[in-house]
């Protein structure tokens, strides 16, 4: 396997932090955390799947997995059971602190500024309709967020706990819960992104005399 980039987030890494949280798990149930806990990455439903088998494998490098049962039969290899090895322990921590800097700024691969980047005039209305659909999904997704978070708050202030009580499994949680509050941020920061894009291409469009659909 390829060393992962520390200003990215790798199937590989997320299924190896999966294993390592809780030793012993089958293929389906990391593919399951990797699906609930993950969806906003949307990673291939398969990953887990052939990364947990491919991590098992002695190649080049150690492996970072080891199964400790195998289930007979075809088909079932998804009720086979891994743990982490030490290699598999000793890289994921690696990755976990690595500073992204190291490898230079996050790589910007928005799909929509590479279409600009190589579009023709004539591909101009599709741009626009494309930068339209994605501050509409934006929107969308910061209604969500944000009525996730306000339900948070509420569950949160029904189970206060004082301040003295709180266990290491509390704050563990407090700092994921990080995520919850600056989800909405980020989604409405795209749907203004995107709303911008989508406004200078229309302005251009009419410009050069290009027609483009409006919606009603």
């Amino acid at each position: 396997m390829s060393k992962p980039n520390p200003a990215e987030l790798p199937g590989s890494m997320v299924v190896l932090g999966l294993l390592i949280e809780r030793p012993g798990q089958t293929v389906a149930e990391v593919a399951e955390s990797l699906d609930k806990r993950f969806s906003h990455s949307r990673f291939d439903p398969a990953t887990a799947h052939n990364t947990l088998p491919q991590m098992a494998r002695r190649g080049r490098q150690p492996p970072r997995a080891r199964c400790i049962h195998r289930t007979s039969g075809r088909g079932h290899k998804a009720q086979d059971r891994y743990v982490p090895t030490d290699e598999g322990i000793k890289v994921y921590r690696a990755w976990m602190h690595a500073v992204p800097r190291e490898s230079g700024p996050p790589a910007l691969r928005e799909a929509l500024y590479g279409r600009i980047e190589l579009c023709t005039l004539d591909d101009v209305p599709e741009l626009i309709r494309i930068a339209r659909e994605e501050a509409l999904i934006a929107r969308d997704m910061y209604s969500q967020a944000s009525l996730t978070f306000k339900q948070h708050r509420e569950d949160e202030r029904e189970k206060e706990i004082d301040g003295d009580d709180l266990t290491d499994l509390d704050y563990l949680r407090m700092v994921r819960d990080v995520l919850l509050q600056v989800t909405p941020e980020y989604w409405g920061d795209r749907n203004r992104h995107m709303g911008e894009i989508r406004r200078l291409l229309e302005g251009i469009a009419r410009k050069a005399g290009i027609p483009f659909a409006v919606p009603k």
